[in-house]
């Protein structure tokens, strides 16, 4: 198989829960090397179209390509190229975070070494720990690494950073960009814009089950901005003494107010993207009714049952 072609390659995917048309012609790619940010309102379609990457539901119609293959049909020698991060409630919860961790690295052929990854995720603060007992942020940063550790050639990160602090957050976008680097694809899913500008080479936009917007960050944010006439400066202040800050950050808004002008203290490119996303999805809502996604949990494991097992061991 072609090295260069990209790891995921959906197109045309439908796939419908009863009068629920969950994926409604969606198509998209997601490269060798890069990461690839899903984004949408929840209902969006999201979930369900990597439930079909991932092999745990089969689309009623179009195809969905995973490193060259059938993710459906799928061997266990392939399942092991392919990481997902299993959300809360997927982790076996009497199992101490470190024995959980071992066990996935047992798994697999070739894993990353497990106690680097725990020292870099901070997991080894939190070694003996049962998962019941672990915090959402702890849960988080196990089943990010239970995702990882078996060097995967595709990797579904859903909400990586959710609940975390920031220093760990910093680590984790870190071990998300080293992950590209090395040739892994990472498709993304978040709705912390933050991460997206901070992470993301493209940007896939998604709604009611199909692509609204596909490009690099800057170019959704550009081809997409609403034509209200609005411009958003972008400043960098440098070598500000900590107690100084909210000094300095009043006297800002107190100019920005003189102009008219409303002001965010944040990253522009993610406070764009975000006003991008929130523009998307009210102009898509007002193309007319479409049936949500609310019910696709219920539905995909309603449907699933006679689905051909995905394998703990990845």
């Amino acid at each position: 198989m072609d090295d260069h072609s990209p790891a995921l390659v959906a197109s045309d995917l439908a796939l419908s829960y009863g009068a629920v048309r969950a994926l409604d012609g969606l198509s998209l790619t997601a490269a060798r090397g890069e990461v690839t940010a899903l984004l949408g309102p929840n209902g969006a379609g999201k979930t369900t179209a990597v439930s079909c990457a991932t092999g745990l539901l089969r689309p009623d119609s179009g195809t969905v390509r995973v490193l060259g293959a059938d993710p459906w049909r799928a061997s266990p020698e392939h399942r092991a190229r392919v990481g997902v991060m299993i959300q809360d409630g997927g982790l076996a919860s009497g199992a101490g975070a470190m024995q959980l961790l071992r066990y996935g690295a047992s798994l697999h052929a070739a894993p990353l070494d497990v106690d680097e990854v725990a020292e870099h995720l901070g997991i080894d603060e939190f070694a003996r720990t049962l998962v019941r007992r672990l915090s959402g942020g702890q849960r988080q940063r196990l089943a990010l690494a239970l995702a990882i550790i078996g060097r995967p050639d595709l990797v579904f990160l859903d909400e990586p950073t959710a609940g975390m602090d920031p220093s760990i957050r910093r680590r984790v976008r870190e071990l998300v960009r080293g992950l590209a680097r090395t040739g892994t694809a990472v498709v993304l899913t978040t709705h912390l814009m933050d991460d997206v500008v901070g992470l993301a080479d493209a940007v896939r936009v998604i709604s009611r089950g199909r692509v609204l917007a596909a490009g690099s960050v800057q170019e959704v944010i550009r081809e997409h901005r609403g034509a209200d006439g609005g411009v958003t400066l972008r400043a960098t202040a440098s070598g500000v003494a900590p107690e100084s800050v909210p000094a300095l950050e009043q006297e800002l808004r107190e100019t920005a107010a003189r102009h008219g002008a409303r002001l965010e203290i944040s990253s522009a490119a993610a406070a764009d993207l975000e006003a991008v996303l929130l523009d998307l999805m009210d102009r898509d809502r007002s193309d007319g009714p479409h049936e949500p996604d609310a019910d696709a949990r219920d539905a995909r494991e309603a449907r699933t049952d006679d689905a051909p097992t995905a394998g703990a061991a990845r």
